[in-house]
């Protein structure tokens, strides 16, 4: 088993793609495509497009031998990903009317349901284990290697999300040391949906 940055040639990217947005708010998924087939090939373009959060500078993957994918790791600095890049990643995949609706609905997502990021932070964004691989340490893996990657990065605060009802990961955080910072909800406007800012100080 290997932590490595994704290789856009060698491991499969329609994969990493699914497991990407099987971790993304419900919300957010709804801008990414009208259904689960479209949202993953609208993430394998942002991969593919690169300066952007899903671009393939912010992936490592865990992989075996044969360089399968077991999972994945979307992580960045606050400082690396700009609302110009992301508009300008989009604007090549969306078409004009789920532009504008990303440029709406994201912006209010972000600034509503997750976590104020410093230039300095590290922000993990998402961590996916593919099904058959779970409850063998590979989510543990994944998070030890994203805080040395911060480590390495210069900052000295790991920031993520964890949906409201994710109970699971919340404990599973709390295990590494991250601490709840604040809760986000707007019930107004997203209904059901809220998450937890967590941070670890390293």
């Amino acid at each position: 088993m290997k932590f490595e940055p994704l290789n856009t040639e060698q491991h499969d990217l329609g994969l990493v793609s699914k497991l990407i947005y099987e971790t993304e708010l419900e919300i957010f998924r709804a801008i990414l495509g009208k259904n689960e087939t479209e949202g993953i090939k609208n993430i394998k373009s942002l991969i593919k497009a690169e300066n952007n959060l899903f671009g393939s500078e912010n992936i490592h993957v865990v992989s075996d031998d044969d360089d399968r994918v077991l999972g994945i790791l979307v992580s960045f600095r606050g400082d690396e990903v700009t609302f110009w890049k992301e508009f300008k990643a989009y604007s090549k995949i969306l078409d004009f009317y789920d532009l504008l609706r990303y440029v709406f609905k994201g912006t209010l997502i972000n600034e509503l349901l997750t976590a104020s990021i410093g230039p300095g932070d590290y922000y993990i964004s998402n961590i996916a284990v593919g099904y058959e691989f779970r409850s063998q340490g590979i989510g543990t893996y994944i998070l030890e290697n994203a805080l040395k990657l911060a480590e390495d990065s210069g900052c000295q605060k790991v920031i993520l999300n964890v949906t409201l009802k994710n109970i699971r990961a919340l404990k599973f955080y709390e295990r590494f040391g991250f601490k709840v910072n604040g809760k986000n909800t707007a019930e107004w406007l997203f209904k059901d949906q809220g998450t937890f800012d967590m941070e670890l100080l390293i």
